[in-house]
């Protein structure tokens, strides 16, 4: 799935939990982070420019390394130091990792119909618990376009009823600049209608 949807989807489950702005953002980002073992694609990429036999570190790490339950238990752990409520941003960076392992075992096929991504959940410790799902849909299928589309709406309906939004993962005052934005469109809306 999209690393953009992966955060969205983070931040949603953290914003729902309850956290304040800071654990929120350490849960919400603890989502993104199995998707570091993807950057194996940037060796690979650069092998290939300089004509050097490709390593093939993407297709061998990516989904192995942080994509199951060792790093859900090591991930929102990493995040504990900077946690306000550490058993509760633990818990939600926790969920959201598994959000992140679900999401990608029901839309993260390649464009081929037999191109799937298995979930190795005790990897890279055992290939014990590896499950496949058959039904899995294209990484750029609509399904994942409107679980981003409906992810951005529900952003927006924060921003206009809480004042939260998934801009804060950038900083407090982009947040807040973004909610302001948004309330001000929103009261412009409402009085023209």
């Amino acid at each position: 799935m999209n690393p953009i949807t992966h955060l969205l989807a983070s931040w949603t489950l953290s914003e729902a939990a309850g956290l304040e702005r800071r654990d929120r953002a350490l849960a919400s980002w603890t989502g993104l982070l199995p998707d570091l073992d993807g950057l194996g694609a940037v060796p690979d990429v650069a092998a290939r420019l300089l004509g050097l036999p490709d390593p093939a570190f993407y297709g061998r790490f990516h989904h192995q390394l942080l994509h199951g339950l060792p790093a859900a238990l090591l991930l929102p752990a990493l995040t504990l130091p900077f946690a306000r409520k550490r058993g509760r941003t633990y818990l939600a960076g926790f969920a959201a990792v598994h959000l992140h392992l679900l999401s990608d075992l029901v839309g993260s096929r390649g464009p081929d119909p037999d191109d799937l991504w298995p979930l190795h959940y005790l990897a890279p410790l055992s290939d014990a618990a590896t499950v496949a799902w058959t039904g899995q849909w294209p990484v750029n299928g609509w399904p994942n376009v409107l679980l981003t589309v409906a992810l951005m709406a529900w952003a927006f309906h924060r921003a206009v009823v809480a004042g939260t939004s998934p801009v804060e993962l950038f900083g407090r005052r982009a947040g807040e600049a973004f909610v302001a934005t948004v309330r001000a469109r929103w009261a412009m809306l409402r009085r023209a209608s």
